[in-house]
């Protein structure tokens, strides 16, 4: 299964890569973005063939301070539905990272290792498991949400022109520049693509630790 865990990786790596350009083009919705890119890169990290390089702890303090943050978002709001539901998926996704870390460094720092964790720990093995399927559930309804979302996006196409106005070319020229694609990276089909498979990735690694 190595081959599978390095496709995995690379997968995450591009979401991550992918997030960390959009928080340098775009300089929008930082912490969002930032975050995203944390996840992508920190299931890299535990896929990796070669090893994790940034030490656990540190990893540990970043997920949560991103719980932390979300979580006081909806608590501010007095709403899940805070971020447009952003931010109660970020306080799940980074509780999970969370638990795949600790899964990650008890099966001795290998993404292979966490099944084999889960089913030799006499005593918390019933409870790592029904946390494990837990996350797992929601990450496989949230697959569905996120291939709805690409499905939207995929769907909403730009206005139709609607013809000659008074002033007539140079309103078309504006009309074009305005209607003309945005870099790949900042539209609305990249995130929902990266969320898609980023859901995928987290669940898998959490199917595989039931």
């Amino acid at each position: 299964m190595a081959w599978l865990h390095g496709v995995l990786a690379a997968l995450s790596l591009a979401v991550g890569l992918l997030h960390l350009l959009r928080l340098a083009t775009r300089r929008r919705d930082a912490v969002l973005e930032a975050s995203y890119a944390a996840m992508g890169l920190g299931m890299a990290a535990m896929y990796s063939p070669v090893g994790d390089p940034v030490p656990a702890p540190v990893w540990a303090a970043l997920f949560l301070l991103c719980a932390g943050w979300f979580g006081g978002l909806i608590v501010r709001d007095r709403s899940l539905g805070a971020l447009g539901g952003e931010a109660l998926h970020l306080v799940v996704g980074s509780a999970a990272m969370l638990f795949m870390l600790g899964a990650d460094q008890q099966a001795g720092g290998t993404a292979g290792g966490h099944a084999a964790h889960v089913a030799g720990a006499p005593g918390m093995a019933g409870i790592a498991s029904a946390v494990a399927i837990v996350f797992a559930a929601y990450f496989v309804l949230h697959v569905l949400r996120c291939a709805d979302r690409l499905r939207a996006c995929r769907l909403d196409t730009p206005a139709v022109d609607p013809g000659p106005q008074p002033g007539g070319a140079s309103r078309a020229r504006t009309a074009t520049a305005l209607r003309a694609p945005t870099a790949a990276h900042c539209s609305r089909t990249a995130p929902a693509v990266a969320h898609l498979l980023m859901t995928m990735v987290m669940a898998v690694m959490l199917i595989g630790m039931i």
